[in-house]
């Protein structure tokens, strides 16, 4: 299905996993969220990698931002033979964000007519494993999809995420990385909601306009000691820790938020080890035989 041939040889790859341990210029525009706006197709046009897969490995790295994805990315290479298809790889990898038991969208939507529509698209995305899937078939699961969600409103961020499902990753590859942002998203969602110490309504409110006001504070006292162009974010940032720490209540509130981010930032990356070694162990099965790309076929080398 796919012309790209992962890597060309070994050299190539054992300089992008280079770049990448040491974050340099590929990493930066490919693995952080340059990459969002920016122009990744060297990832396929020089290294091989299906767009599909080189969309959808920043977002389940955090963009960068999280400091355990290198070793992940690595990895993930390693396995990949130089030659291989990798297309089959990201279409099984979007997969688990309906199917991963725990985190799984499948979870998320009850039996219904919604659900058999989710379904469609699944059943659609599964078959174009191995097989191409014409368009009328990915149009009439959208709009399948979009009928029965008309009607039922119940798991709407599930069924984004779905809908993002429903595209020929051939045609519209940048599909994969909406899937890993919404699936992120919603986990994050999950995590602040079944947090041991939410914030009330009212609570959240307060939070929030206090927050506005001691922006505006700190950027006020500032502004009487120097320019407007003058002053720093580090600056900034210390005049609101000050401004936070000087109102015994505003401090609380404060403490009890940075808390409840702590913890949800450790379920997120739960959820990000937990992906990411599924996707080691798809591509470890998938590449078991040093000579075999996952479409079945002898590998290639590049185009390029």
């Amino acid at each position: 299905m796919s012309i790209y041939r992962a890597f060309g040889d070994a050299a190539k790859r054992t300089a992008l996993i280079a770049d990448i341990r040491g974050k340099g210029p590929i990493y930066q525009a490919w693995l952080t969220r340059a990459s969002v706006e920016g122009d990744i197709s060297a990832l396929s046009d020089e290294y091989g990698l299906h767009p599909a897969m080189a969309r959808l490995l920043p977002a389940l790295g955090a963009f960068g931002e999280a400091e355990d994805a290198a070793g992940f990315y690595e990895s993930l290479l390693n396995a990949i033979p130089v030659g291989a298809e990798t297309g089959a790889l990201a279409r099984q990898s979007l997969l688990l964000a309906w199917n991963d038991p725990v985190y799984g969208r499948a979870n998320i939507i009850k039996p219904g007519p919604l659900r058999a529509a989710c379904e469609g698209v699944i059943a659609l995305v599964t078959r174009s494993i191995d097989q191409p899937v014409d368009k009328k078939a990915w149009r009439a699961a959208r709009t399948a999809l979009v009928t029965a969600r008309s009607e039922d409103t119940s798991a709407d961020r599930a069924v984004d995420l779905v809908m993002s499902l429903a595209w020929d990753l051939e045609q519209a590859p940048g599909a994969a990385h909406d899937v890993i942002t919404a699936w992120s998203a919603a986990v994050n969602i999950e995590a602040d909601a079944s947090d041991e110490d939410c914030f009330s309504d009212a609570e959240n409110e307060t939070f929030q306009t206090e927050m506005n006001k001691i922006n505006e504070e700190a950027m006020e006292a500032l502004s009487e000691k120097q320019s407007l162009d003058s002053i720093g974010v580090e600056e900034f940032l210390a005049e609101v820790e000050r401004l936070w720490a000087a109102d015994p209540a505003r401090h609380a509130l404060k403490q009890r938020s940075m808390a409840r981010r702590t913890r949800s930032n450790a379920k997120m990356a739960a959820w990000r080890a937990a992906i990411q070694q599924q996707v080691l162990d798809l591509a470890t099965a998938a590449f078991r035989s040093p000579n075999a790309s996952l479409s079945g076929v002898q590998p290639v080398h590049s185009l390029t």
